[in-house]
């Protein structure tokens, strides 16, 4: 079986939609629905409550913020032997299950994950064109048409993400000390998990037939965002070399990220190309978190919060 979980945060129209797409393709396949509320506004979590019981989902409600605990709520509660993590934003295609299923079948015992296609939504048409590859990754928009492993250099974005449970237990399932909490924007959890379990010899796979569409909201196109959004990429990357415990590489020492802060400001500056703009603020963040390293919100060892179920 397959637990479908959506994870959300005072988005509870993102989830309708999410819930739209995915919950027709679920009667021809062994799959549940696992609703997060992560301490949603009141409004949300009356919305949120209804919709579990509209499509018969199971609800957990967490009285703290936080997408790692959200994440690893849905891990705990979830009963299937795969719990599939679709973003509330997203919107699976008609046939997303079914090509799930058919790549976990094919991906053998070692098969500990499963990543897919994640095709932006603009909220107009024609597509932006300023924005580039590099910006559209941080978008969680991942476009590949090979079946390629993560070994292989194939990417994986946690927008459409699945998990062998136990694997990912094996692991304690997501870091605390990761993941987004309000406007502290530091990411990585999934992208941590991932590389553990191919440290274990696991093996991740990228399927591009596992498509969903990853909805851009509008000021995620604005120069403001994308500066922020590198920004606290850079503190992301510290703190996943952090939470392994493994020493620093050389690309993360702090001269290299002062000298890539001020090459790449120089030539956006020069240039104006925002490509330049956001490897200077990946720079400058990771350079800010290894001068005064953030402190994070919740013990790294903190797997359970309180919570409430129902659906």
């Amino acid at each position: 079986m397959i637990s479908i979980a959506i994870c959300s945060h005072d988005r509870s129209e993102d989830v309708a939609l999410c819930l739209q797409a995915v919950a027709p393709q679920m009667s021809d396949h062994s799959s549940e629905l696992v609703i997060v509320d992560s301490c949603s506004a009141p409004q949300h979590a009356d919305a949120l409550r209804l919709l579990a019981s509209t499509y018969r989902a199971r609800l957990v409600r967490l009285e703290t913020p936080g997408h790692s605990l959200a994440r690893n709520a849905a891990l705990h509660e979830s009963r299937g032997e795969w719990v599939a993590y679709l973003d509330d934003d997203a919107q699976a295609f008609p046939n997303w299950l079914t090509a799930l299923n058919n790549a976990i079948e094919i991906g053998g015992v070692n098969l500990a994950a499963v990543g897919g296609l994640t095709a932006p939504g603009w909220p107009d048409q024609p597509a932006p064109n300023h924005i580039s590859p590099r910006w559209l990754f941080y978008l969680s928009c991942i476009q590949d048409q090979a079946r390629r492993s993560v070994r292989q250099g194939a990417k994986v974005c946690g927008a459409n993400l699945a998990f062998q449970r136990e694997k990912l237990l094996s692991l304690g399932g997501f870091r605390n000390e990761l993941g987004r909490i309000g406007d502290r924007l530091i990411g990585g959890e999934e992208t941590l998990a991932v590389r553990l379990l191919l440290r274990e010899g696991f093996e991740v796979m990228y399927e591009p037939s596992v498509r969903v569409t990853h909805r851009i909201h509008r000021e995620r196109l604005t120069k403001e965002w994308i500066s922020k959004r590198a920004y606290w990429e850079g503190v992301t990357e510290t703190a996943m070399v952090k939470a392994t415990g493994e020493p620093f590489p050389r690309n993360l020492s702090r001269p290299k990220l002062a000298a890539s802060a001020l090459l790449f400001g120089s030539l956006y500056a020069a240039t104006g190309n925002p490509d330049f703009m956001i490897r200077s603020r990946i720079a400058a963040g990771a350079l800010s978190a290894r001068l005064k390293p953030i402190t994070p919100p919740f013990p790294a060892n903190q797997t359970q919060v309180k919570a409430t179920s129902g659906g």
